[in-house]
């Protein structure tokens, strides 16, 4: 049977190792252990074990050196936004892996979708509640 493969970001494959440790190591401790959780905990654990095992089994990393002038997933990209007078770069990531906190935006967001297959010095707009921002890439790596 075929699986279909999940690309993934090194950073991200672990990501996900470390949180099914963890899951795994909540169940064995007085907080989280089986006889402490109600059904609905326990239901959680357990499909939430499930996916992380089938997502790291789907996992096929992406090369992180990759040298190319187009977005794709894994891209760092550079943007500039004119309105706000603002740089700041993402990194493109499966949804999985998204975390605005870390700057990871997934390539199935608004945004993500509209900078795939772009390239440097590439205007991107975007609709957003109504409102159209416009941001310029500066930088593919």
């Amino acid at each position: 049977m075929s699986k279909e493969r999940t690309r993934l970001t090194s950073e991200g494959i672990k990501m996900l190792a470390t949180e099914l440790i963890d899951v795994y190591e909540g169940r064995k401790t007085p907080f989280g252990n089986a006889s402490s959780m109600n059904e609905e905990e326990e239901r959680f654990y357990k499909q939430r074990i499930t996916d992380l095992e089938q997502l790291l089994y789907s996992a096929e990393p992406i090369p992180e050196n990759k040298m190319s002038e187009t977005v794709t997933l894994g891209s760092m990209v550079t943007l500039f936004d004119p309105f706000l007078d603002e740089i700041e770069t993402y990194k493109l990531v499966h949804p999985v892996e998204a975390s605005p906190l870390r700057k990871y935006i997934s390539v199935e967001s608004i945004l993500g979708r509209e900078l795939l297959l772009r390239k440097k010095g590439d205007d991107v707009r975007i609709t957003l509640y109504g409102d159209t921002i416009r941001y310029n890439i500066l930088d593919v790596k």
